[in-house]
C-alpha cells in the first residue's frame, strides 16, 4: 500500500482540574534524591464512611451525627475522579458535589465513589502529573496519605493532601468495584432543591498541569517500533529511535508477543489452530514486567503487523518524531496527544483516517493488565466465531524464541488472526484446509481467506465469505464495510 505524506500535528488541548488561583497554597514537591517522608501543607478535610440517611428525615440540614459524604467524583472534562463532598441531590439520580478546589459539578451517583483510599491505590498527583501508588493510610482521618512515587530515578515518599490526588476513570471502573455508593447511602449538605444557575468553572479551574520535566520521563514505558518499507534509511532511523528512548528511560519492547503472549492450541498435526479471548492476555516476559504504559512509534502509519496489532487494541501509534527530535534538543514533553498517526488510509472511503483511542491512556496501569476490556477500540467483531482459512493464516507453533521464516509477508500473514482477536472476536480458529475445520462453514460467522483469489469455488450461500484486506481496510476505517463480492 503506498503512504501518504505525514499528518500534520495536532493540537490536542488539556482541560485537567486546576485549584482556582486564589485557592492555590504552597505543596512541598517530594525530593528525587531523598526518600524521607514529608507533608504537604494542603491538608483536605477527613474521609469517613458516610452514615445511611433516612428517608424520614425532613429536616433542610443533615443531622450532626451524619457529616456530609466525602466522595471521589468524575470530573468530566478531564475524565478523572477528584475528592469533594456531596451538596444536594438534584434531578434524578443527581448530585451537585462541590469539589475540594471550590468548583462544583452535577455527577449521576454512578460516577462517584467513597472517598476511600486503600493502600496499593494507583493515584496521580495534581501537581506534577507524577503516578504514584498509596502506601500509607494511617492520617486519612486529618486528610492526608503517603504516596510512593518511582520517577525511573528515584523512589519517594511524602504525604499528600487527599484533594492534591486524582484517580484515573479506569483505575475506578476495575478496582473501586467495592467503593459505589446508593440513593439511600449519601448524606447531603441540605435537602434536595432547584439547581441554581451557577457558572461554569473559571478557566483557571481547567487550566492544564505544566508539564512536569522528569528525570527519565519515560520511565515503566514500552516502545513498539516499526518503520514503512518506504524508509530509506531504516537502521540509521531505528538506531536513533532506541537512542532516544534508552536515554530517556524507556523499554524496547521488539514485538507484542513478549507482553501479550500469542499462545493459541494446535491439532491435526498443527493444520488446525484455535484461540479465544482468553488466551489473550497481559503477561510480560520478565523484563518487561515494570511497564505501566505502551505505545507504537512509526516513522509513518503502515500496515504491518505491529501498527494492526496496536490498533485493533487502541493503544496509540505514534511519530517516532515525538522522541527522536525532542532527544535531539535534549528536552521532552509527556503529552503525546499531538503526535498521534492517521489509522491509515481506507482504500473503500478514499481517506486517511484517524485514530479512536483514549486521550488518558496510560495514566494507569489498568489499560495493559485489563487491555481486552478496553471499551474505546473498535471491537468490529465482538462475539463472533471466525475461521481463517488457508495454509498462510495458520500461526506457527512456538520453537524456542523462533523470530519468523525466510518470508516474512508470509509470516506477517499469520498474525492475522490474532488481530481479529484483537478486534473482538470471541473465538479464532485457522486451518489449512476446509477438511480441517471443527465445524460447518455456515456454522463461523465469519471465513477469511487471504486474498480474493483464495475464494473456494462452489461454497454455499450461506458463508459469509471474506479476504483479510476487507478485515484491514474495516480496521483502518472503523466500522464493518460492505463485504466483498465473490
Amino acid at each position: 500500500m503506498d503512504v501518504g505524506p505525514a499528518p500534520a500535528e495536532i493540537k490536542a488541548p488539556s482541560s485537567r482540574k486546576r485549584r482556582r488561583v486564589e485557592d492555590v497554597k504552597p505543596v512541598r514537591v517530594p525530593s528525587k534524591a531523598s526518600t524521607r517522608s514529608k507533608t504537604a501543607n494542603t491538608p483536605a478535610p477527613a474521609t469517613r464512611v458516610a452514615k445511611r440517611l433516612r428517608h424520614t428525615v425532613s429536616t433542610g440540614r443533615a443531622l450532626p451525627a451524619q457529616p456530609a459524604t466525602r466522595v471521589f467524583a468524575l470530573w468530566r472534562q478531564d475524565g478523572h475522579y477528584y475528592a469533594g463532598t456531596v451538596h444536594s441531590l438534584q434531578t434524578g439520580t443527581k448530585y451537585l458535589i462541590k469539589f475540594d478546589d471550590e468548583t462544583e459539578d452535577q455527577v449521576d451517583v454512578a460516577m462517584l465513589r467513597r472517598c476511600e483510599l486503600r493502600v496499593g491505590d494507583a493515584v496521580i498527583l495534581c501537581h506534577g502529573n507524577l503516578r504514584g501508588t498509596v502506601v500509607d493510610i494511617s492520617e486519612t482521618e486529618s486528610g492526608s496519605v503517603t504516596v510512593e512515587v518511582d520517577d525511573g530515578s528515584d523512589t519517594t515518599r511524602s504525604d499528600y493532601a487527599i484533594s492534591d490526588v486524582r484517580i484515573a476513570s479506569r483505575a475506578v471502573q476495575s478496582r473501586w468495584k467495592d467503593r459505589t455508593l446508593t440513593a439511600d447511602s449519601i448524606v447531603t449538605i441540605i435537602r434536595p432543591k432547584p439547581l441554581r444557575a451557577t457558572p461554569s468553572p473559571s478557566g483557571m479551574s481547567l487550566m492544564s498541569t505544566t508539564s512536569f520535566k522528569h528525570k527519565k520521563p519515560f520511565a515503566k514505558t514500552g516502545f513498539v517500533v516499526t518503520l514503512t518499507v518506504r524508509n530509506k534509511y531504516p537502521e540509521q532511523m531505528k538506531d536513533s529511535v532506541m537512542l532516544a528512548i534508552k536515554h530517556n528511560g524507556g523499554t524496547v519492547i521488539d514485538d507484542w508477543s513478549s507482553i501479550f503472549p500469542m499462545e493459541g492450541t494446535h491439532s491435526q498435526s498443527n493444520k488446525r489452530w484455535i484461540a479465544s479471548q482468553e488466551n489473550f492476555k497481559f503477561k510480560p516476559k520478565p523484563e518487561f514486567e515494570g511497564l505501566e504504559r505502551v505505545f507504537l512509534l512509526a516513522d509513518d502509519y503502515n500496515q504491518k503487523p505491529k501498527f494492526l496489532v496496536a490498533l485493533a487494541l487502541g493503544i496509540p501509534c505514534l511519530s517516532n518524531e515525538w522522541i527522536r527530535d525532542d532527544y535531539l534538543k535534549k528536552e521532552t514533553s509527556p503529552d503525546w496527544q499531538p503526535v498521534l498517526l492517521p489509522a491509515g488510509f481506507s482504500e473503500t472511503l478514499s481517506a486517511r483516517v484517524s485514530q479512536l483511542v483514549d486521550l488518558d491512556w496510560g495514566n494507569c496501569k489498568e489499560h495493559l493488565t485489563d487491555i481486552m476490556s478496553n471499551t474505546v477500540a473498535f471491537k468490529l467483531f465482538s462475539g463472533k466465531t471466525i475461521l481463517c482459512l488457508g495454509s498462510d493464516l495458520v500461526p506457527l507453533p512456538s520453537r524456542g524464541g523462533r523470530k519468523g521464516g525466510s518470508d516474512a509477508t508470509q509470516d506477517a500473514s499469520r498474525v492475522v488472526p490474532w488481530i481479529m482477536i484483537c478486534m473482538g472476536a470471541s473465538r479464532v480458529e485457522a486451518v489449512t484446509e476446509v477438511k480441517f475445520a471443527s465445524k460447518d462453514l455456515p456454522a463461523y460467522d465469519y471465513v477469511i481467506v487471504k486474498e480474493a483469489t483464495d475464494f473456494p469455488e462452489d461454497l454455499q450461500d450461506d458463508v459469509t465469505l471474506a479476504h483479510v484486506p476487507w478485515v484491514k481496510d474495516c480496521l483502518i476505517s472503523g466500522r464493518l464495510l460492505t463485504l466483498p463480492s465473490r
